[in-house]
């Protein structure tokens, strides 16, 4: 699975709901995704880092907030603090290339999701729930992140995406600790996080070194080696004065 992570880290995407109208000559994949303003969007599978987008929702600038490493790759301490005003979500999304391929990936992904601080136990099971609709990898998502092509130009497959987006804070938020405002009180929160694949997955995307240059020419495979855990730290402010 550390290999998969790799291949989600260097194809994060963000997003929020809004409505828009299917693709002609492609299977309805639902409305394309937008990401809110003032929310920290938290890599599940990460290390603390978050994101979040600021300016035109239509037409955002994307804000990192990293963990911190030192010069020799170890890690040092959490991302800059989480606002207290924003709302907070986790996120996990996986990109490629063809409609039935991205949508029958949920069923082949397992992964549960614990915040003890913020009284958040998922389970395998009750975290089927929060995985999103299929979306096509529009111009949009093209803008704000990069292009996503197949490894074979001529098969003439379009792009979608897949997203696991439970919010802890809001109106549906799962944390049970929140404020009258409805989000996260300060502090330090400790994630612990799983995921299992539980069968080979072959990937239809094209792999590029450094410079762009093609590493495949077919599709290449995923493959099931037992469940892979990490845990983490995010923090939120305290309010200014």
């Amino acid at each position: 699975m550390k290999r998969l992570l790799v291949a989600f880290l260097l194809a994060m995407a963000l997003v929020g709901l809004t409505a828009a109208p299917a693709v002609a000559g492609a299977p309805w994949a639902g409305p394309p995704f937008r990401a809110a303003l003032n929310t920290a969007y938290i890599f599940s599978y990460g290390d603390g880092t978050w994101y979040e987008l600021q300016g035109d929702v239509n037409d955002p600038i994307g804000i990192w907030h990293f963990a911190a490493y030192d010069e020799e790759g170890n890690y040092v301490g959490p991302a800059d603090p989480i606002p207290p005003d924003y709302d907070v979500v986790m996120q996990f999304s996986w990109k490629n290339i063809s409609y039935g391929l991205v949508k029958t990936f949920p069923l082949a992904f397992d992964l549960k999701l614990s915040i003890p601080e913020a009284g958040v136990d998922m389970s395998y099971e009750s975290a089927k729930a929060y995985w999103m609709g299929v979306s096509l990898w529009d111009e949009y998502m093209i803008k704000l992140m990069w292009p996503i092509e197949p490894f074979n130009p001529h098969i003439g497959a379009k792009v979608y995406a897949v997203r696991w987006f439970p919010p802890l804070t809001g109106e549906d938020g799962i944390a049970n600790n929140l404020n009258d405002d409805l989000k996260l009180p300060p502090g330090t929160y400790t994630v612990h996080y799983s995921e299992n694949l539980r069968r080979t997955y072959m990937n239809m995307d094209l792999l590029t070194d450094e410079l762009g240059n093609p590493l495949n020419k077919s599709p290449y495979r995923s493959t099931p080696e037992g469940e892979w855990s990490t845990s983490y730290t995010f923090v939120v402010a305290e309010p200014q004065p």
